[in-house]
């Protein structure tokens, strides 16, 4: 899900992830830590939920695999 060149849109980002256990924010640019701002600011329930932040612009799915099981292997141990 991208966010929204404006402030507007980083709402309905946390209303979209806010059922996940886990939430890796991948992007290019600033926007993905304006939203991790937002969420400290705003939704603190979320904030811990977020295992990290990386900058990427237009990723493959195979880049977003090398990611997942980066900052998702604990959940992957647990199963």
């Amino acid at each position: 899900m991208s966010i929204r060149k404006t402030r507007s849109g980083l709402p309905e980002v946390a209303r979209a992830v806010d059922g996940s256990e886990e939430v890796l924010v991948v992007g290019p640019s600033s926007a993905k830590h304006e939203w991790v701002e937002y969420v400290h600011k705003h939704d603190r329930a979320l904030e811990p939920k977020i295992v990290g932040v990386e900058t990427v612009d237009h990723p493959t799915d195979r880049q977003l695999v090398a990611y997942a099981k980066k900052y998702f292997v604990k959940s992957d141990r647990m199963a």
